[in-house]
């Protein structure tokens, strides 16, 4: 399939959503205006580093742009239109393409995130995905707004994701918009590089630190399985584990209370720990001791 067929079969595949008024095919998309603050995100994927030239097709597709999707989730925000490019291996079959074609729409239904464009190209390196999503947002969450003696909360379980999460994760959108509808968030994000270190991403951006509690990290079975495996801690693997796709999000105690008292969001909410003023993440053992934790 060359790149002109690509094109062409492309046309057929991708649907018109409302808010494309063209279509593939020009410079650039053309969408219907709206309201609010925009935003705009990109993340790329690499064959060997964030999936396998032996995973299904169907679930790099989904991941691909699911990827994006839960960025637009962490800030609040509402996806509008996606445009994806590929890298291609020579030698990517045809199957291949389809299969990766009919897993990204998937996601693009599931979450109203219309694929309207992107770029193809080929070469002898390993496949690369970029993905750019356009959102909106009426008051966007930022990393930066946590505040001394916030609750620190999680939804999900953590740890574990190269077993399958990583390819199959649905992004927490409509969660977070109920949070942001419902409590005061201070601050929020999407797990992708493992509790600890975006933690410590979100403390650098607000001027504070943190403390974990031990016994109330949520470790996914996952996790418990690999420990298994390697010799690490389930605690190690849900603190470090890459690619959970989960929200990390603060809001004073209060808030935090009433949440976990009456959750409405369907899942699993935890509350993992406490902003404090001292920079740096510490970690509460279950035997009460505090020790400095090294973000990884």
């Amino acid at each position: 399939m060359n790149e002109l067929c690509l094109i062409r079969w492309l046309r057929t595949r991708l649907p018109r959503h409302p808010r494309d008024l063209r279509g593939i095919g020009d410079d650039a998309a053309v969408l219907r205006g709206f309201q609010g603050r925009a935003i705009l995100t990109a993340d790329m994927l690499l064959e060997g580093t964030h999936f396998r030239p032996t995973d299904p097709p169907a679930a790099v597709g989904w991941k691909a742009l699911a990827c994006s999707v839960s960025d637009v989730a962490a800030m609040a925000a509402v996806p509008l239109a996606a445009t994806v490019s590929l890298g291609l291996r020579r030698g990517v079959t045809d199957r291949w393409i389809r299969g990766f074609v009919s897993g990204m729409l998937r996601c693009a239904r599931a979450y109203d995130c219309p694929v309207v464009g992107g770029d193809t190209t080929s070469g002898t390196g390993p496949v690369a995905i970029d993905v750019a999503v356009l959102g909106r947002a009426d008051r966007p969450v930022l990393r930066s707004g946590a505040r001394a003696f916030d609750a620190i909360l999680v939804t999900g379980t953590l740890g574990g994701s190269i077993l399958g999460k990583h390819l199959r994760f649905r992004p927490r959108l409509s969660e977070a918009q109920t949070l942001a509808r419902r409590f005061p968030l201070h601050a929020m994000m999407d797990i992708s590089d493992g509790l600890s270190l975006d933690l410590s991403r979100l403390c650098d951006e607000s001027g504070a630190g943190a403390i974990l509690e031990e016994a109330a990290i949520p470790v996914s079975t996952a996790a418990r399985t690999l420990a298994a495996k390697d010799g690490l801690s389930p605690l190690s693997h849900a603190l470090s584990d890459g690619e959970d796709f989960e929200l990390l999000f603060t809001m004073p105690e209060p808030a935090a209370r009433r949440l976990l008292a009456k959750n409405p969001l369907g899942i699993r909410v935890s509350r993992v720990g406490t902003i404090v003023r001292e920079r740096g993440l510490r970690l509460r053992r279950r035997d009460g001791r505090t020790v400095r934790l090294k973000p990884s």
